[in-house]
């Protein structure tokens, strides 16, 4: 059987093996001037000349090291396949990951054009009657709205990406159309809204910076990795030698090459029982292994990380647990000049001046209003008892679920129940946005028949005010004719007002309906909530049943105790807080309902001031809205600001055990090669010098003679065959160009 070449490691040009490679004879390398070898005669041919090999003693010992040398090579095949099956896999993995982010990016960008299209088109919209429903897009810009000239800025924080930079130019030109036109168009917003708009900003730039940074952590640890597996790949390869080397089969045939260069005619029966030494000889020696090295080093460095990141952890949340106690001092004891300085306590004053002016003739209508008044109270002591009934039994049904939660403590670390949880809340809360808004819009197509009604009234009250300034004669002037004309313009009036009130009686019929609706479906929608709620709690607990445990469990309760401790006495600041709020929340309501008194009698006069205020109001309301989604906004940035830290440190984390992971893999990799070239011990050398060359003493053996059996390289043989030499330096048997093959050690 011949022997097979070891070829070396695949490169990453080509990494796999041809068919020409695995087809090409690998016996013994032929020069291409020689003549065509003849064919080989054999018993079925009719050829009686048998092997040249089958009668040699060494035949068994060839055979074996050929099968010895095509088991390795096998080997080393398998081990790299596995390798490009690895790589394949993750090239594949890695190329569906960028090709989904790639697309999603797209197709969000396409969402946000459309989106702000919608919402530069919706005024135009409402010019021709039609509502429009307003996108759930809403733009911060950092820069003056009242400048036309001014470019959005960008808060994405990837100016030094040039592929970013690449993917985004093909729609900079629509973005920055549509952005100047949206800050062109928009009102003017008040200080508090810039300024948190401005804090916002601030909050998505540390964003992408934390980002940013971890993707740069990320980078540095792939970088790591593939340095790992090119050290593991060199290890693989020194494996591969130190398997070599202890082949019981090369030591074998190096032993009885040194028998057979110190005794030619020796016989085989000293050779096998030199076999045990040479056997164990080729086991090594016991050496301290280098896994504890590397598993200290892997944990000292990972300690060193954690214990920086605690320490920047502690001096954050020290700093973050002055500003919290700070604002809630600030909070909970508000001073009269705080109070005094807010635009709803100076418009309270001015009202309030002129109330008391107007007060000595309201004293009349007064009664009737105090007698309303404090039905409307009673109503609202009622109600207000009501939720707080329902607040308390809340309350205590919560705290129910927390004593109740304690025991399963173990679920909260199951991040993809809360994943899930929160993608079915968020899917619920698009749906009830969706419902909400299709309400909405019922309503306002109600309040538009409502204004209909409404402008009608206004032209025949316009009408009728122009007639009476037309026609004023007394009543003794007046004939017949002209009464009778009246009284004909008296009925027309009626019939009008009979179409108005239709009119007004279907749009209350509209908003009662839609009313009553909303109540039903709200209803309905607190009771699938409560019914799910309680489906999850008793599915969550038949889930984690099986995953206590006692320790984590005791631990877990004592922190969850002292942040029950801790969250009673935040509740208790709040409660107090509360109590001033309504006792002051009272007394401002009672000068609201005096003022609402003095103002019943003053709505003809001041209608104009009236209709200013209610478009003051829908302009606050609107910025209050705006100022709400802010602070969500923010805070969901916050989460997600945490979440990102906690990953960046977690890869610090890894990046630092790989890093002494490598080191040590390093310094493995590097006794190794000193274990390969011979520095360590005198095995080594002895091993290296077996494995040379007995002529020259420069090659290593690589090329066997079959007549005799000694291996000496392939440059010494081709040498004696060129100056006609033909004889075995060892034992001077004579050989061809056909009695020489390719081995590999």
């Amino acid at each position: 059987m011949p022997a097979a070449e070891a070829s070396p490691v695949a490169s990453s040009n080509s990494g796999f093996v041809t068919m020409e490679d695995r087809k090409r004879a690998a016996a013994y390398d032929h020069n291409d001037s020689a003549p065509p070898l003849k064919k080989q005669a054999t018993s079925v041919n009719g050829g009686s000349k048998p092997h040249p090999d089958a009668d040699m003693p060494w035949k068994d010992d060839l055979e074996r090291f050929q099968k010895d040398a095509i088991w390795r090579q096998m080997q080393e095949y398998k081990r790299e396949k596995v390798s490009l099956e690895a790589k394949l896999k993750e090239l594949s993995k890695s190329t569906t990951n960028h090709n989904d982010h790639l697309r999603i990016i797209d197709a969000w960008y396409k969402q946000l054009i459309d989106e702000v299209q919608i919402l530069m088109g919706a005024p135009e919209e409402d010019a021709k009657g039609g509502s429009a429903v307003r996108p759930p897009v809403a733009l911060h810009p950092a820069t003056n709205p009242s400048s036309e000239s001014s470019s959005f800025q960008s808060s994405l924080l990837f100016d030094d990406n040039e592929k970013f930079e690449k993917h985004l130019k093909s729609r900079s030109e629509d973005i920055r159309k549509i952005i100047s036109s949206v800050l062109s168009k928009s009102a003017k917003v008040s200080p508090k809204v810039s300024e948190l708009q401005t804090q916002l900003a601030k909050k998505l730039a540390e964003e992408k910076a934390t980002i940013s940074d971890l993707e740069k952590a990320l980078a540095e640890k792939q970088q790591l990795e593939e340095s790992l597996e090119e050290a593991s790949l060199r290890y693989m390869v020194a494996e591969k030698k130190l398997d070599r080397a202890r082949s019981v089969t090369v030591a074998k045939l190096e032993k009885q090459y040194i028998l057979g260069a110190q005794r030619p005619g020796g016989d085989s029966a000293s050779g096998q029982r030199d076999e045990p030494s040479a056997s164990n000889g080729a086991t090594p020696s016991g050496e301290r292994s280098p896994a504890l090295d590397e598993a200290h080093n892997k944990l000292a460095a990972i300690s060193e990380k954690q214990k920086e990141q605690l320490q920047k952890l502690e001096a954050e949340n020290a700093k973050l647990i002055s500003q919290i106690t700070d604002l809630n001092i600030k909070h909970t004891r508000l001073t009269d000049d705080d109070y005094a300085s807010t635009d709803l306590f100076k418009q309270l004053r001015s009202q309030y001046d002129d109330v008391v002016t107007r007060i000595n003739h309201l004293e009349a209508t007064n009664v009737q209003l105090r007698e309303e008044a404090s039905k409307l109270r009673s109503e609202r002591t009622a109600y207000r008892n009501q939720v707080d009934e329902e607040t308390q039994s809340v309350i205590a049904e919560r705290e129910a679920q927390l004593m109740r939660a304690e025991t399963d403590l173990a679920r909260i670390r199951n991040a993809r129940d809360e994943l899930l949880a929160d993608q079915q809340m968020r899917k619920a809360a698009q749906e009830q946005e969706k419902t909400t808004a299709i309400k909405v819009q019922e309503l306002a197509d109600a309040g538009q028949a409502r204004i209909a009604a409404l402008e009608s009234e206004v032209e025949r009250l316009r009408v009728e005010v122009e007639k009476e300034k037309a026609a004023a004669p007394s009543v003794d002037e007046i004939s017949i004719e002209e009464m009778r004309t009246r009284f004909r313009n008296l009925e027309r009036q009626y019939a009008m007002l009979n179409t108005e009130l239709s009119s007004m009686q279907i749009a209350c019929k509209k908003y009662s309906s839609l009313a009553s609706q909303k109540v039903t479906d709200f209803g309905a929608l607190e009771e699938k909530v409560a019914r799910l709620i309680a489906e999850k709690s008793k599915a969550d607990q038949k889930y984690f049943a099986a995953m206590k445990s006692k320790e984590a469990r005791e631990l877990e309760v004592r922190t969850l105790r002292m942040q029950n401790s801790k969250s009673s006495d935040i509740v208790t600041q709040l409660k107090e807080s509360e109590a001033a709020t309504r006792n002051l929340l009272a007394n401002m309501e009672k000068q609201v309902s005096e003022t609402k008194e003095a103002l019943n009698s003053l709505i003809a006069k001041n209608h104009a001031a009236q209709q200013q205020i209610t478009e003051n109001n829908i302009t606050i309301e609107g910025l209050n809205r705006q100022v709400a989604d802010l602070k969500a906004l923010s805070a969901s940035k916050d989460s997600t600001l945490s979440s990102t830290a906690s990953a960046c440190r977690k890869a610090e984390t890894e990046v630092e055990g790989l890093k002494a992971t490598l080191a040590d893999t390093k310094k493995s990799l590097d006794n190794w090669k000193n274990k390969s070239l011979g520095n360590q011990s005198s095995e080594y050398e002895m091993l290296r010098t077996l494995a040379l060359c007995t002529v020259c003493r420069r090659n290593f053996k690589n090329t066997a003679i079959k007549t005799c059996g000694h291996v000496f390289c392939k440059d010494c043989v081709e040498e004696r065959l060129t100056s006609r030499s033909r004889k075995c330096p060892n034992c001077n048997k004579s050989f061809g160009n056909n009695d020489y093959m390719h081995i590999t050690l």
